[in-house]
């Protein structure tokens, strides 16, 4: 379970790095249309660096909580089972009552 602990938290790290550099992008064509106008932005690669390692420290988070979730789940199979259970359960009644609406 570790190695997909390892595979969640390289997967959000690869697509948080990959929505850092489109919105890098969109930021240096922003930054251009507003220079074209005569306003000066922040410089986009110091943001840039900075929204890099906020991501991933986020995503360094979100593996760790995801390692403690897998360590709860299997410390606790029968109460994983049930609040696994419970959430499907609300999920198809939302499902039916948003279905009768139409």
């Amino acid at each position: 379970m570790a190695t997909n602990a390892s595979n969640i938290r390289e997967t959000v790290e690869n697509g948080l790095e990959s929505q850092i550099a489109s919105l890098r992008e969109e930021l240096s064509v922003i930054s251009k249309s507003l220079s074209d106008q005569g306003f000066e932005l922040p410089d986009v690669r110091s943001t840039y660096n900075s929204v890099k390692r906020r991501s991933r420290k986020a995503a360094r988070f979100v593996g760790s909580e995801a390692n403690g979730a897998v360590e709860k789940a299997r410390e606790h199979p029968l109460a994983t089972v049930a609040i696994i259970s419970a959430i499907a359960g609300i999920g198809l009644l939302a499902g039916m009552g948003a279905y009768r609406r139409y």
